[in-house]
């Protein structure tokens, strides 16, 4: 009896690539699919931007703490996934040297004259190395629950202190994030855009997780309140959201984070979150795991 054969994700992408009519594109969808892993991102922590998703499965993160990676680990980001983080990091770099110029966002800054960090205003770094300067951001990490981060800075100057997060939006967002506004403005993203007069609620839970980070962490002076920057993808338009410091909404997620880490200690993986003794999608790709 002949065995048949179930391509990786990773080769049925590869393949599927293959099949497109184009000169060009396709070869760098196959040479981004053909380059390494982006192992940057730390999985032996809890990434706040993970745990304020709707989908953040409790079990995925267990196996993730313990240094285990998903069975088909091979997966690489099409280039429609690549195309975004690279436009969303753009977008933060350009808001972020703004306030470089004006002096008024805190954070670390790495010189390149001599790789070492530096905390405070650029005009702080300014003092103590040649520079010049890279930002850095404000890493934020919570060793009793595990939950390390960035924020996007620390605003001074407009008023008492800011935490900033700068986001972009485009109709994906809106689909992931509130799908309803997409059936009530029938897909129409500048009324959507029009109609906004508060966040997303996972963009606020992310804002309040990093400021009760800094509490948690004892940092001084830390922001109370935090600017949400959004900038429309459709025509570059951009909205503001003062949020003042609330532990509603991140109470719960808080309390998971401290649960997962329990069940790390005495090695007890807990029942997913999503889809209960059945699993969701992301944790049965560790039922390799035989604890």
């Amino acid at each position: 009896m002949t065995t048949k054969y179930k391509p990786s994700k990773a080769l049925k992408q590869f393949i599927d690539v293959g099949k497109k009519d184009t000169r060009v594109i396709n070869s760098i969808e196959r040479y981004l699919l053909s380059k390494p892993q982006n192992t940057d991102r730390r999985q032996d922590v809890l990434h706040p931007s993970d745990m304020v998703k709707p989908f953040w499965c409790h079990r995925t993160s267990y196996y993730k703490l313990q240094g285990y990676t998903p069975a088909d680990s091979s997966f690489r980001s099409p280039l429609k996934r690549e195309l975004m983080f690279e436009e969303g990091h753009r977008i933060h770099a350009k808001w972020q040297e703004w306030f470089k110029d004006m002096d008024k966002i805190i954070g670390s800054w790495l010189c390149s004259h001599c790789n070492e960090l530096f905390w405070g205003l650029h005009s702080q770094a300014k003092e103590q190395c040649v520079g010049p300067f890279t930002y850095r951001e404000v890493s934020l990490s919570y060793e009793p629950l595990k939950i390390s981060g960035h924020s996007d800075g620390w605003l001074v100057g407009f008023g008492d202190p800011l935490l900033l997060e700068i986001k972009s939006l485009g109709i994906g967002t809106v689909r992931w994030e509130d799908p309803d506004l997409l059936v009530k403005y029938d897909g129409d993203f500048e009324k959507i855009w029009k109609s906004m007069t508060a966040p997303f609620y996972s963009h606020q839970r992310q804002a309040q997780l990093y400021m009760k980070l800094m509490e948690l962490i004892g940092m001084e002076d830390a922001p109370q309140e935090a600017v949400i920057i959004y900038e429309s993808k459709l025509n570059q338009e951009v909205k503001e959201f003062i949020i003042p410091k609330s532990d509603f909404g991140i109470t719960e997620l808080l309390d998971a984070a401290q649960m997962i880490v329990t069940a790390v200690d005495t090695k007890t993986p807990p029942i997913c979150n999503l889809k209960g003794i059945d699993g969701c999608k992301q944790c049965k790709e560790f039922e390799y795991v035989t604890n």
